[in-house]
């Protein structure tokens, strides 16, 4: 039988799910492939009829040019071998959102009779600037900080002794490109200021003159890294089309063959990367939504038939392999630093397509859901936004300005939000003086304006809202009043942006990490501390197991959530960790959250030979020893940590880091080094049952024999076995 398995974190998901609604009508059918360049015959069938369809020679993705009926489907592959693999059922109901998008042909054919056609049309102009008004003054303070042309200096980390000067060139880009240029040119396009829109001319000269090789590729081996490339392919093709009223013809003809070397760039990198077949690459992803503005861009001053091979591609990545991080259920599988950013990189693909078209790539189930998983990981003020790389930055940051978005909720508040998300949204921006890095969502389209009129139907809280579980993500979160637990339990590996972190958990009272992962980029993705703590299991709220934390770079290494209920001030919930860590036989980790009092940890672990245990928690707070229990200390409130199961283990704590962290080019931090580590040794053997509370109030705890966990809570007695909960 033909095996469809992933053999890498990056890899596509099999799709449409066994057994499930489909997200999309037609379905973009997906499956994992050893080699990108193999052919398959597909089968469809709607079940229960006589219609079936088949193709032969295709490849993953594949996409019909027609909807779904309403019913019931399956389909499975046939390999050039002649093995078949099994059947996968789905649904298509009335529900799933209509998602035939147009061609590229008929987008071009729309854009025929119009010189700007690029998110707003001429006639949308006077609304637009009536409605943003208040965005107008923040834009303006944006605009003074624009670089001098001058000033402007094509980045040199390639020289022997300037590599540290990477980070230095990405900040410079994303003031010089996403900020200084983006602020002019949008003032010149919506309040026709030809002043700004000069200045703005001459700054995409300036670039124009740039190489778009060595520090400025797109195309690997990518020595000197790629977020210059990264900048410049994000705007340019914008810039250039909103400004071409000012321009010259010889100008236009200046700036347009760098246009179409930067667009060649993409399609090269794309196709290196096999990335209809490998959509897990964070760089990379951005390209798409680039690459379909490039095309849209030069159609009518390029050859059009490559236009348009450029464009189709992006409609077909858009409508079924990305968003790969992201699931029906609006969660983000790295994080909270990543979801603000990357759900961004394409409004202007969107936008453009939508206001052309009146299809739209935002009736997909993530973008629709995305403002719940905002509200309770990205949006949220806290000292940290667990998980994932970047958890240490603030919307307010002082490392990677705006890359943690200053308003995450921008565009999908206004259309998909209820009342409160729009509050925190408004809140969000009437906190910006100046913008940072994306520029691109702040005027909004004739399209979005519209959503401002429509009033939600506010959703009744139910006990239900006490706590979710983003199952596509595999993050959790239960929040009591100004107090909340998040952990990870994903489908996703350890790899890329995401820690060895499965089962890892934080707990943030009034904004403060009581219990937090640590570390930062040191500052510098790939550093030692990045790579040798911060990615690591040690870093984070988890055992270590002989001293060896859980697999690093394994698309196995996941974690299942197994069972959770909760009820009158109280939460619970089993993760499945066995395929996280190497030689361990079961793993179940159970956590039970009290309102008002703290947390409760248990370890059930059974390890294929004895091992020892290195049982670890991390804090931002204050912390010492007394007797065997580790006090938490902040001014208002503290927390005791205790190892309830072997109660003669003395633990230990260590503060900060044990490594100097490297600080290049004068880069400051989000992260703090204010932190405490805390942990038990626990002996070998070959079954460990751990149970640790962080508690800021008594709570009546016990564990007997190993095999049950007894809490008392309001609504009785809690009792917790490996498998079940019962309340008494």
């Amino acid at each position: 039988m033909l095996q469809l398995t992933r053999h890498h974190d990056f890899q596509l998901f099999l799709s449409p799910e066994n057994q499930q609604v489909a997200l999309t009508n037609p379905p973009s059918f997906n499956w994992p492939q050893p080699k990108s360049e193999l052919r398959y015959n597909l089968q469809l069938e709607l079940c229960g009829s006589e219609q079936k369809w088949q193709w032969q020679t295709v490849q993953s993705p594949f996409q019909l040019s027609f909807s779904l009926p309403v019913g019931d489907y399956r389909w499975c592959l046939t390999d050039a071998e002649g093995q078949q693999s099994e059947w996968f059922s789905f649904e298509i109901d009335e529900t799933v959102a209509a998602y035939l998008a147009p061609t590229a042909e008929d987008l071009f054919t729309l854009c025929e009779n119009r010189s700007q056609f690029m998110m707003y049309f001429d006639e949308d102009i006077s609304a637009i600037r009536a409605a943003s008004e208040k965005d107008y003054s923040t834009l303006k303070a944006t605009a003074k900080l624009a670089v001098d042309c001058a000033d402007i200096k094509y980045p040199d980390h390639y020289k022997r002794g300037a590599e540290a000067g990477k980070r230095t060139a990405i900040t410079n880009v994303r003031e010089w490109l996403d900020r200084d240029l983006m602020a002019l040119t949008l003032l010149y396009k919506i309040w026709q200021e030809e002043d700004s829109g000069q200045k703005a001319v001459d700054l995409l000269l300036s670039f124009a003159q740039w190489s778009p090789e060595g520090p400025a590729t797109l195309v690997r081996p990518l020595t000197w890294g790629d977020e210059v490339g990264l900048s410049l392919s994000r705007n340019l093709f914008l810039a250039y089309h909103w400004l071409s009223p000012l321009m010259t013809e010889p100008e236009k003809s200046y700036v347009r063959p760098m246009l179409i070397r930067i667009a060649y760039q993409m399609e090269e990198r794309l196709a290196g990367d096999e990335f209809h077949q490998f959509p897990g690459h964070s760089h990379t992803s951005r390209l798409p939504g680039y690459l379909g503005v490039a095309a849209l861009v030069l159609h009518k001053e390029f050859e059009r038939a490559v236009c348009e091979r450029w464009l189709e591609y992006s409609l077909m990545i858009y409508r079924g392999v990305l968003p790969f991080y992201g699931g029906k259920d609006g969660s983000w599988a790295e994080g909270a630093f990543y979801s603000s950013s990357y759900s961004k990189w394409h409004h202007p693909f969107f936008l453009s397509v939508e206001r052309l078209s009146d299809f739209s790539f935002y009736e997909h189930p993530f973008y629709k859901n995305y403002c719940h998983f905002a509200m309770d990981f990205v949006a949220s003020e806290q000292a940290i936004h667990p998980f994932g790389d970047g958890f240490w930055c603030k919307r307010k940051s002082v490392e990677w300005p705006g890359f943690f978005a200053q308003n995450p909720l921008r565009i999908y508040a206004q259309r998909f939000g209820e009342q409160q998300t729009k509050q925190v949204c408004e809140k969000l921006e009437s906190q910006i003086d100046t913008y940072a890095l994306h520029l691109l969502d702040v005027i909004p389209t004739t399209k979005q304006l519209a959503f401002t009129k429509v009033v939600k139907q506010e959703s009744k809280q139910t006990l239900s809202d006490v706590a979710r579980f983003y199952d596509y993500a595999g993050f959790g979160i239960a929040t009591f009043e100004q107090t909340n637990l998040s952990f990870r339990a994903s489908r996703f590996g350890n790899s890329s942006h995401r820690h060895a972190d499965q089962g890892n958990l934080a707990l943030i009272d009034n904004g403060l990490g009581v219990l937090t992962p640590t570390g930062s980029y040191g500052y510098c993705f790939g550093s030692a501390h990045h790579s040798e703590w911060t990615q690591t299991t040690q870093a984070h709220n988890l055992p270590l197991i002989a001293g060896k934390g859980q697999l690093i770079d394994d698309e196995s290494a996941t974690a299942e959530m197994v069972f959770q209920q909760q009820g009158e001030g109280w939460y619970c919930c089993k993760i499945n960790l066995a395929k996280s860590y190497q030689d361990v036989e079961s793993f179940i980790r159970t956590f039970v959250f009290v309102a008002g009092k703290g947390v409760v940890i248990w370890d059930s672990i059974e390890l294929q030979q004895e091992g020892s245990i290195q049982w670890r928690l991390h804090s931002h707070l204050n912390a010492h020893l007394d007797s065997k229990l580790v006090l938490l200390q902040a001014e208002q409130f503290q927390y005791e940590c205790a190892l309830l199961s072997q109660i003669k283990v003395q633990p230990t704590i260590e503060f900060g880091y044990q490594e100097a962290i490297p600080v290049t080019g004068g880069i400051e931090s989000d992260a703090t080094l204010e932190v405490s580590h805390l942990q038990w040794e626990l002996p070998a053997t070959k079954t460990h049952n751990v149970v640790v509370s962080c508690l800021k109030q008594p709570l009546e705890i016990s564990f007997e024999d190993e095999k049950l966990l007894s809490l008392v809570v309001t609504e009785g007695n809690l009792t917790i076995d490996k498998s079940s909960l019962q309340l008494t």
